[in-house]
């Protein structure tokens, strides 16, 4: 009787330690893809701050030129006031 219960208890001890085994295989593989994961985020993260940038900087540079688009218009226009004042102030002296 001794004999079968050792025998079972060696059994018994046999399946937990595998068992245990196999846990901590499971757990090792789960570690591993929250490290994949996380590292996916963080490229995925880093492309997006990039791409942002590129971005800010393209509206910085259309920004830049819609203003300077806008002053060179504004000068053109101020000339053909001064211009159209001294006509008209010519045109007054002249009469």
């Amino acid at each position: 009787m001794k004999l079968i219960k050792s025998l079972l208890m060696m059994a018994i001890v046999a399946m937990v330690a595998i068992s245990c085994g196999e846990s901590k295989k499971e757990a090792t593989e789960v570690a591993e893809d929250a490290v994949e994961a996380v590292e996916e985020a963080g490229e995925a993260t880093a492309e997006a701050v990039e791409d942002a940038v590129d971005a800010t900087e393209d509206a910085a540079e259309d920004a830049a030129d819609a203003v300077e688009e806008a002053v060179d218009s504004l000068g053109a226009d101020a000339e053909k006031a001064v211009d159209s004042a001294k006509a008209m102030a010519d045109a007054a002296t002249t009469k």
